[in-house]
């Protein structure tokens, strides 16, 4: 399932729904644990929020967790580095059925590997990969 953005008329129904003047509160980031840029951004609300909400609205809103929810504001376009940084190496392990298990990439030959673990961001850094032509080391490994 692809995250879908809300549009700002959805934010501004859930807003009066909500008898809010305004929606001003954080937005969440959620980032691949030592990775570069952002996955996706959303503006949190709480279990009571949620319930406040008629159905029609309650559509459009992601469980985060357990207890929380929240309006998913952004997804990016393409897999984002900081400027002037090139993708060098990356390295794909599949399981026996064709399942991408773990995906990895270098930005410096001897420098560590970062890994990606958000399923979008795999298909981004993959995807980027493919127009660089930048080569994919691959590794199958079956289950014991």
């Amino acid at each position: 399932m692809a995250l879908q953005p809300v549009s700002t008329e959805i934010i501004d129904k859930i807003r009066q729904a909500l008898g809010l003047d305004i929606f001003n509160r954080p937005h969440g980031i959620l980032a691949d644990p030592g990775d570069w840029g952002t996955v996706v951004t959303y503006l949190p609300l709480s279990s009571a929020e949620f319930k406040k909400l008629p159905l029609d609205l309650q559509r459009h809103v992601y469980v985060i967790g357990s207890g929380r929810y929240g309006l998913i504001g952004y997804v990016p376009k393409k897999f984002n580095l900081p400027p002037k940084t090139e993708i060098k190496a990356v390295s794909a392990v599949y399981d026996d059925f064709g399942r991408l298990i773990e995906l990895t990439y270098k930005v410096d030959e001897k420098g560590p590997e970062y890994s990606v673990t958000e399923s979008h961001r795999r298909d981004q850094l993959l995807e980027t990969a493919k127009k660089k032509k930048i080569s994919v080391k691959t590794v199958i490994r079956s289950r014991k």
